[in-house]
């Protein structure tokens, strides 16, 4: 029998590096060598860099992750994998999902459930790793975690706001992690009613918030703000490359590439989808000055073969792009007329559908995440 062939370390780090997070934890059982990765930061980059984007999808118990293993939207049957996520540090009296959002800092889940001391959390699935941070005032209504990117050591705060009596206009406030001290910050008067843009569309990008807003005066102009956690203050970025020409329009903003935006625009009437990129990554500088945002026509999809009811979605889409094809989740009626997860598969003039699970799963809510081997940091400054 001829002698096992040893692979080069490097070799066998960029193999480990492309596997999921639920196959590198069971393989980190299999020497102290391949568990020690897992704290090996230039290991944990490499791996979030082939890492894949999947879907959320929250429903009214339960959190599942879907993993699109074949990308060939020319392939018979596009494989997907459902994974259902732990939560066990979640109280189960407290597992009501109709009551919880989910976004991304860091490549780690915010876990925001308004019903359990008003908290939130940062959680990594993978690596069943949780930290909860109460805000006892339960009248601070949480929008975003990020965190200072001026320090070598990221220090971590929320964002959130109080409603004044008359629920005109919102009082915001930052609550920093390590301290558990909340103060109230300076809000222009353009700000004032951007709680309701912040839920509809946003990313967190480098530890800071970004969302899809318009101006007051045109109520038409549409453009991305911002909200830098370092220096606490809110500002303008730039201009879309695109606005919309009928009110119900969706203009939705997501992360290319880890360090871009992507802006997908579905027009209600044509029924096309335009995909925009940023050029470049985008760095503090360019929040600074917008005109260094410079975008780009990814592509534009005339999906006829969509059904008639995908510009009737009273549901938000989720998407990513991944490999030039875009990756749509929304909720569609079933054939029981339930609301259930499905999914499409577009790349020019090619669309294939994938309903999720319908016999398990009913339609909640969705969101996309990239899963990565981050540890969820103790808050300390």
């Amino acid at each position: 029998m001829a002698a096992p062939v040893k692979l080069l370390c490097e070799l066998e780090e960029e193999i480990l590096a492309r596997l999921s997070p639920q196959s590198l934890l069971r393989f980190r059982r299999v020497c102290k060598k391949w568990n020690s990765l897992f704290t090996d930061k230039r290991f944990i980059n490499n791996h979030m860099y082939h890492s894949r984007p999947q879907f959320i999808i929250l429903t009214e118990s339960k959190i599942y992750s879907i993993d699109i293993i074949n990308h060939d939207i020319n392939s018979i049957d596009p494989t997907i994998e459902l994974h259902e996520l732990p939560f066990s540090n979640i109280p189960s009296q407290d597992r009501r999902m109709n009551y919880t959002t989910i976004t991304t800092c860091d490549n780690l889940l915010v876990f925001n459930y308004r019903c359990w001391k008003n908290g939130t959390a940062l959680w990594n699935p993978w690596l069943r790793q949780v930290k909860w941070v109460v805000t006892k005032d339960n009248k601070f209504n949480v929008v975003s975690l990020g965190y200072d990117n001026s320090r070598p050591q990221k220090v971590y705060k929320i964002l959130g706001f109080f409603y004044t009596l008359s629920k005109d206009q919102q009082i915001f406030a930052i609550y920093e992690c390590a301290s558990q001290a909340l103060k109230s910050i300076d809000t222009p008067e353009e700000d004032w009613q951007i709680a309701p843009f912040i839920k509809q569309s946003k990313v967190s990008l480098n530890g800071n918030l970004y969302w899809i807003t318009r101006k007051l005066e045109t109520r038409f102009e549409y453009f991305i703000r911002s909200f830098d956690f370092s220096r606490e203050v809110f500002k303008p970025v730039c201009l879309l490359p695109c606005q919309k020409n009928h009110h119900r329009d969706e203009l939705i903003l997501a992360v290319y590439k880890g360090d871009r935006f992507s802006l997908l625009k579905k027009c209600y009437e044509t029924r096309k989808i335009e995909i925009w990129v940023t050029k470049k990554k985008i760095s503090n500088d360019d929040v600074d000055d917008g005109e260094g945002v410079v975008w780009i026509n990814l592509m534009t999809l005339s999906t006829y073969n969509l059904p008639k009811q995908f510009n009737q979605v009273d549901h938000r889409i989720s998407y990513f792009v991944y490999d030039k094809t875009l990756f749509l989740c929304f909720g569609d009626l079933g054939r029981d007329g339930i609301r259930v997860a499905c999914m499409y598969i577009v790349r020019e003039d090619l669309c294939k559908k994938i309903q999720i699970n319908s016999g398990i799963i009913q339609y909640c809510r969705h969101y996309v995440y990239t899963p990565s081997l981050i540890s969820v940091p103790s808050f300390t400054g």
